[in-house]
């Protein structure tokens, strides 16, 4: 059938990812980290949803977790050895147990990630697959090492960052402070900023503008949206703010990218 990854399947352009769990703020964040890198991230928040579209798209990378809603993720890894046998996974899970990492390694998965984990080891490992490593000057991670020091200490507060980007995801609408931010991580405004650069990858600023970014982006294929509403309702404070961050993000100011995308609408 067209469009299943079969082994022998027709080539295909690399950097096209799915990212499989069954928390969104998880698939989004990975998304936007990871489109950083000019790849194409799609997200499925259960186990059908996934298997679904593997079946349809052709794909070139999976990262999947163990907890989905509707079956685990070693029988979703099963279904995707059934459709596609040679497609790349990387394994997530917040068990540490052996049993669950061999059996998936039996499976034939590229590599098994335990949560909370550093998401720059995560991303090289995604690069090294669909072989898009380049240096890539306007990255947020240009410059920063692909492997710094993870000690069991930074483990243990990435869980604190890993609530804030949850925190930062559900409320990018609302007036975010540092303060109120750092609150929720469990540390203070000082050590999250550069706790928050170094389990991330990217500044906290960076973050939740990118991410109002990429929502502006969404909202800019609905006709009666106006650029200056949607800046606002995804939760810049001024419209000058919102188009420094669109351009600086994605090369173009909002009318532009309108205007190139969705011609139908002018």
């Amino acid at each position: 059938m067209v469009g299943v990854n079969k082994k022998g399947a027709l080539a295909r352009k690399k950097g096209r990812l799915l990212v499989i769990d069954d928390e969104k703020w998880i698939c989004e964040s990975l998304s936007l980290l990871l489109s950083r890198r000019g790849l194409h991230v799609d997200s499925a928040l259960s186990g059908n949803e996934a298997l679904k579209f593997v079946k349809k798209e052709l794909v070139d990378l999976v990262i999947l977790d163990y907890n989905l809603p509707d079956m685990t993720g070693l029988d979703v890894l099963a279904a995707i050895r059934e459709i596609a046998p040679d497609l790349p996974v990387l394994f997530m899970t917040g068990h540490g147990s052996e049993t669950i990492s061999i059996k998936a390694f039996k499976l034939g998965i590229s590599d098994y990630f335990i949560k909370p984990f550093d998401p720059k080891i995560l991303i090289e490992k995604v690069l090294d697959i669909v072989g898009e490593r380049k240096d890539r000057e306007a990255t947020f991670f240009a410059g920063l090492p692909l492997q710094p020091d993870f000690d069991d200490e930074l483990i243990e507060d990435s869980k604190g960052i890993g609530r804030a980007v949850k925190y930062l995801n559900d409320n990018y609408k609302t007036r975010i402070t540092l303060e109120e931010v750092a609150n929720v991580a469990g540390v203070s405004r000082y050590h999250f900023t550069r706790l928050f650069k170094k389990v991330m990858g990217i500044s906290f600023t960076n973050y939740l503008n990118y991410f109002r970014v990429k929502k502006a982006e969404e909202a800019l294929s609905q006709q009666d949206a106006n650029i200056s509403e949607i800046a606002f309702s995804v939760g810049f404070n001024s419209l000058r703010q919102f188009e420094r961050a669109f351009k600086t993000t994605l090369g173009q100011t909002a009318a532009e990218y309108r205007r190139d995308k969705y011609p139908e609408i002018y």
